[in-house]
């Protein structure tokens, strides 16, 4: 009987009997005979987690675009209106769309970079499954485990299924756990989001109380803050509201200072609620987030004039008193400090040092904007409040809005495009608030080569399962594909 790629994946990553797959794995995976004799060891797994979520060639041998987590959210970005790039380059088929086909090594890449995470999850969850009778450490990694179970669904619903509203009975992913390695069909929306939920509240509460040694690993602010973020997806608005606040609760907003002078370069940053720590050992150099995005590094992006720039659309609807408007070069007068730049281009993402800079993957300003739009969606008025309480902290000429309902909720997305530009936000959010892609336009600065526009939940707004899951896996067919 044919096997489904993402858990052959599992099965190699559990009995590290298969070459190839070897060459893929974080260095300190560890074997189940030693992870039997010493339970504390799983914390070895998860560590190896985190590793490969900035790991080369993690997905599936793709390239320089292929260096985990941070390099899929970034492709993400290249799918929305709000980035650009100048001509075709890595990330181009992204940006083009052609990424998403099932025949596209970058669909493989998507899919075996989340599997292969959730295999390792699922080697401890398995393993770990009677809560009750852990002690602290224990609970502690399962609740690490669950949460990066949890999120990585939550990563694939949404590139290979619409989102949830509305489409509760559709297809979705595959449901997979640590019990047998046997084809899974594709579940439903709904299915998956239960268990999206369900490993997210547990992990919640099986880590109450635990202090991670650094912020690369997941304490229980983050599980909080997908969990959030899932809520707002699933249109559970109090409860987006309530657990944005508990996740941000021991957080604090940079200063527009700290924002625009490398804001998003470094770990230590006290908004940051979760990334990555980089360093000479671990930077994938140029295959990396900022030799992409980081217009004034010696990556593609500097060096090769691959510029990364803001949507002109969404640049002029930033009020010229918004600071972060100054993180994009002027049209007419340029940016001074970086005179060779062109107009639009980001300034936002740099790096002082040799590729060493660190990956944001979460931090305390989404859960204001998490927690805004869930009270405009309640028609709480003190969703203008907390709106005012982020964009005040930015902007010193915004005055409180007196909107509410839909206009309220406009002004909150606008504010999530401008804030969180290029952190990986954009699709997604296009996607859940059922907006079209327009990039064709009068006086657009979208490359020619992804020059158009797509209409809200059309086709390609789903990644299509790769070719070779269809191939391998028995409980899914051709019918069972995505639309081209």
């Amino acid at each position: 009987m044919k096997k489904i790629i993402y858990l052959t994946i599992a099965a190699f990553l559990w009995t590290s009997c298969e070459k190839d797959f070897l060459d893929t794995q974080p260095q300190n995976t560890i074997s189940s005979e030693q992870l039997a004799s010493n339970p504390a060891s799983f914390q070895a797994v998860v560590d190896g987690t985190y590793a490969a979520m900035r790991t080369f060639e993690i997905g599936d041998r793709g390239g320089h675009i292929d260096y985990g987590h941070k390099a899929i959210t970034t492709a993400t970005d290249f799918m929305s209106h709000d980035v650009t790039m100048p001509f075709l380059h890595w990330y181009g088929f992204f940006y083009s769309y052609d990424g998403r086909v099932q025949s596209n090594s970058r669909a493989r890449m998507v899919w075996n970079t989340y599997y292969k995470f959730i295999a390792e999850a699922n080697s401890i969850i398995s393993s770990l499954d009677d809560p009750s009778a852990l002690d602290d450490t224990g609970k502690a990694v399962l609740g690490q485990a669950l949460t990066a179970r949890g999120f990585c669904m939550f990563y694939l619903a949404r590139l290979f299924a619409h989102t949830y509203i509305g489409h509760e009975n559709d297809m979705c992913i595959p449901l997979v756990d640590g019990a047998n390695f046997e084809g899974k069909p594709r579940a439903t929306v709904s299915a998956v989001y239960d268990q999206i939920v369900a490993d997210l509240t547990q992990a919640v509460d099986l880590l109450d109380g635990y202090a991670r040694p650094t912020k690369q690993a997941i304490d229980q602010s983050v599980a909080q803050g997908y969990l959030a973020a899932v809520y707002l997806e699933r249109g559970d608005w109090a409860q987006a509201a309530a657990t944005a606040v508990a996740a941000r609760s021991s957080y604090s907003l940079m200063s527009i200072d700290a924002w625009l002078d490398e804001g998003f370069a470094d770990i230590g940053n006290g908004e940051w609620m979760w990334g990555a720590d980089i360093d000479a050992e671990s930077s994938t150099i140029f295959a990396s987030f900022f030799s992409h995005m980081d217009n004034t590094s010696p990556g593609y992006a500097g060096a090769l004039g691959v510029y990364k720039l803001i949507d002109v659309d969404l640049y002029s609807q930033i009020p010229d008193s918004d600071l972060r408007k100054t993180a994009f070069v002027h049209p007419v007068d340029g940016n001074p400090t970086y005179p060779e730049l062109p107009a639009y281009a980001n300034t936002k993402f740099r790096d002082a040092t040799f590729f060493e800079a660190d990956y944001v993957y979460m931090r305390a300003a989404e859960m204001y904007l998490v927690e805004a739009e869930a009270r405009a969606r309640m028609g709480d008025a003190s969703a203008a409040d907390v709106l005012f309480e982020l964009v005040s902290n930015r902007d010193p000429g915004y005055v409180k809005s007196t909107s509410m309902g839909d206009a309220l909720v406009d002004e909150i997305y606008l504010q999530r495009r401008i804030e969180l530009w290029g952190e990986g936000h954009a699709w997604f959010d296009l996607k859940r608030l059922k907006k079209p892609l327009v990039r064709d336009y009068d006086g657009t600065n979208h490359a020619s080569f992804g020059l158009f526009n797509e209409v809200a939940e059309g086709n390609m707004f789903r990644f299509q399962l790769p070719e070779d899951e269809i191939n391998a896996n028995d409980a899914i067919s051709e019918s069972d594909q995505n639309p081209l």
